[in-house]
C-alpha cells in the first residue's frame, strides 16, 4: 500500500495526529473548507512538508472533487500481531471480530465506534472481507490509523486461541437466544459480528462461548451492523466501568 492517498479535513487531520504517518500533505489553494487551516497547523507542527496545489490537481489525485481541499500520501499501513494486542490489553478488555462484514462505510463506522467503546482492538478475517485500505480510513474519519487491527488468516482458529488466553466470545446475531440487556459480561470479551447479509458463518458461530441479540420493538427483524455493534460494545464498556 505504498504511496496512499487519503484525504478530507478529519482524515488527514487524525494522521497528522499520530505522528510519522504522513509523508508528504497536499493542500489546494483555493479551499475554504472549515477546518484547512487547523490542518496547515498540524503541519507544521509535527514538521511535515507540503505543497499548495491548483484545486484540479488535487481533483487528480484523490479521484474525486470530495475532498475538502486536503489530501496526504501516507506510510503503508501496518497489522498488529495478535499477541502484541493481547500483551497491550488492560484487565477489562473487549475485542471486536468482523466476520466477513463487507462495506467500508459500515466497517469504518464500527471501527470508530469501536474505538469510542474503548476497544483494544479489531480482528479483520484475511479472506471474504475488506482489508486495510485508504476507503476504511475515510469511512472511520482516520480513526482507523489509532486502533490496532490483527490480520486473521483463520478467525476461528484465533477465536480458539483467543479462548485458551481466557477470553469468553460472544457473538451478536439478531436470533440469538441470550437477550443483550440480561447479559454479564467477564472482565475479556470477544465481541463478533458477522457479515451484513448473511450473518455469522456456521464454523465461526460454533466457537463462540454465547450467541446474544438485541432485543427489538415494533416487529423489526434485524439493524444495520455498524449500529447493532455500537449498542453492544457501549452496552459492554457499562458494565466494565463499574
Amino acid at each position: 500500500m505504498a504511496g496512499t492517498i487519503i484525504h478530507g479535513i478529519n482524515a488527514v487531520s487524525e494522521a497528522l495526529l499520530q505522528g510519522g504517518v504522513v509523508n508528504r500533505l497536499y493542500l489546494a489553494r483555493e479551499s475554504r473548507a472549515h477546518g484547512y487551516q487547523k490542518v496547515v497547523d498540524l503541519a507544521r507542527e509535527h514538521q511535515v512538508p507540503f505543497d499548495f496545489v491548483p484545486q484540479a490537481k488535487l481533483n487528480e489525485l484523490t479521484g474525486t472533487q470530495e475532498h475538502q481541499g486536503v489530501a496526504a500520501s501516507i506510510s503503508p499501513m501496518q497489522y498488529t500481531a495478535l499477541e502484541d494486542c493481547l500483551a497491550a490489553c488492560p484487565p477489562k478488555a473487549i475485542l471486536l471480530a468482523l466476520d466477513q462484514v463487507q462495506h467500508p462505510k459500515n466497517i469504518g463506522m464500527i471501527i470508530r465506534t469501536a474505538a469510542g467503546a474503548g476497544v483494544s482492538g479489531v480482528l479483520l478475517p484475511a479472506r471474504g472481507g475488506m482489508l486495510l485500505d485508504e476507503s476504511l480510513i475515510r469511512a472511520s474519519a482516520g480513526v482507523l490509523l489509532r486502533m490496532p487491527i490483527v490480520l486473521a488468516p483463520n478467525l476461528s482458529r484465533d477465536l480458539e486461541i483467543l479462548k485458551k488466553d481466557g477470553w469468553w466470545i460472544f457473538a451478536l446475531d439478531a436470533h440469538g437466544a441470550q437477550p443483550l440487556y440480561t447479559t454479564t459480561w467477564p472482565d475479556r470479551v470477544v465481541l463478533v459480528v458477522g457479515n451484513e447479509t448473511k450473518g455469522l458463518r456456521p464454523g465461526v458461530r460454533k466457537v463462540c462461548d454465547t450467541v446474544v441479540a438485541i432485543p427489538l420493538a415494533n416487529a423489526l427483524d434485524s439493524l444495520n451492523v455498524s449500529v447493532a455493534a455500537g449498542i453492544a460494545l457501549f452496552h459492554i464498556a457499562e458494565q466494565h466501568a463499574r
